[in-house]
């Protein structure tokens, strides 16, 4: 009889102290912990000077009083990180698991420090679920390999920044380019513009779409000479399309890099003029002139053409398609985010469909990028819920200003 009551009783007391929990109160403040204590009622523990004693409770939930006054705080939630109040000071439920041993009643706790894990923050951190909160070390244990430190594999902590949709302008654009007529060389000599657009943002991909007007050169495209001179640019206007991905990745508390590439393309129609040396006419002929000149064998139209220096002007297409590879490192916080970007253009072809008259031929004007790499710097703030302000620049193989305004999600 003994041999079989000895396991029901057992198996009632394991039964039993698996309704208790053990938990950890950590102070909201300093960080002060007491635990593992149990929510045995009747179980007593001191607490910053203060004694205190575990109610009767509903499952789930824990009620506490002062031992002293009997007066009562509680019912709370019995769930890690909830704020409770005991006297005059608040505490935290930094740890909550189920009470394993014999006696529920014995006092185990000790006193340890708490240590602050950092908000999981993203672009928008509002969007994630941890804020910052106190958290606990590993439970002491008698165990001395428990104490090693295990080697964990490394992993990338992916970064989604939240959707947006910005509209921007450019009021400063400049492109500086390499300039050839004929294969020959010429300036460097930059188109400057003026551009507006929509940008998008979603899962790291991201494109923009808008318009451009105002391109021209300051300079000439090609060194002055008798044979052609004030080789310029004026009224370019077009439209500019781009699209990127990203792959965003966590580095450590609001820092976070990306690897990515880009392709783009523009186009533009332009004015091109000059002043050179050419034929622009030629003179009525006069047949008795003609029919003497043709007798000594001499081409009439080799002396009757009209050639001075005359002004020239026309309109082309120059069009541009870039793929790229970029870099970025950013930091954000809570409404503001600052941010890097390196980018190298790897393949890039420039066209302009228009040939040059230079006194009896006409030349073609090409051009290249004088720069493939350019550095790019950003920042966002948001003034208020589900709006952001932001703003570009850019140096290097393009000089550019952004300001743009839009809406997260």
């Amino acid at each position: 009889m003994r041999r079989l009551l000895l396991p029901l009783l057992l198996l009632a007391l394991s039964a039993s102290a698996a309704e208790f929990k053990s938990f950890w109160l950590t102070e909201a403040v300093s960080g002060r912990t007491l635990g593992p204590l149990v929510n045995k009622p009747g179980n007593r523990f001191a607490l910053d000077g203060r004694n205190w004693i575990v109610l009767q409770s509903r499952p789930g939930e824990i009620n506490f009083a002062d031992a002293d006054t009997l007066a009562p705080e509680g019912p709370y939630d019995l769930v890690e990180q909830r704020m409770v109040d005991l006297g005059p000071a608040s505490y935290v439920f930094t740890r909550i698991e189920d009470f394993v041993g014999d006696d529920p009643s014995a006092d185990r706790s000790v006193v340890s420090q708490a240590s602050r894990a950092p908000a999981e923050k993203g672009r928008h951190p509002w969007s994630q679920d941890i804020p910052e909160r106190w958290v606990l070390g590993p439970i002491p244990t008698t165990n001395p390999g428990a104490y090693k430190e295990m080697a964990q594999p490394w992993s990338l902590e992916r970064l989604e920044l939240s959707p947006e949709i910005v509209a921007f302008v450019e009021p400063f654009r400049r492109v500086q380019y390499d300039w050839k007529l004929d294969r020959r060389s010429g300036n460097k000599e930059a188109i400057k513009m003026l551009r507006a657009g929509v940008a998008g943002e979603w899962k790291g991909l991201s494109a923009e779409a808008g318009l451009a007007t105002g391109g021209k050169t300051s300079g000439t495209l090609v060194d002055d000479s008798l044979a052609l001179s004030g080789l310029k640019l004026d009224g370019g206007k077009g439209l500019f399309l781009a699209a990127a991905y990203d792959y965003r990745f966590r580095i450590d508390g609001g820092w976070s890099a990306s690897v990515g590439g880009y392709g783009a393309y523009e186009r533009q129609s332009v004015d091109v003029s000059a002043r050179g040396a050419w034929a622009e006419a030629k003179k009525p002929r006069d047949e008795p002139a003609v029919e003497k000149l043709e007798a000594e064998g001499v081409a009439p139209d080799a002396v009757m053409a009209d050639y001075g220096f005359y002004s020239w002007s026309s309109d082309f297409t120059l069009s541009e398609a870039r793929l790229g590879a970029a870099v970025s490192i950013r930091y954000d916080e809570w409404y503001w985010g600052l941010g890097a970007t390196f980018r190298i253009d790897c393949l890039d072809s420039v066209s302009a469909d228009v040939s040059v008259p230079v006194i009896d031929e006409r030349q073609e004007l090409d051009a290249d990028r004088s720069q493939p790499v350019t550095l790019l710097f950003t920042g966002w703030y948001s003034p208020a819920d589900n709006w952001v302000v932001e703003g570009h620049f850019a140096f290097g193989g393009e000089t550019t200003l952004r300001l743009g305004a839009g809406f997260f999600f």
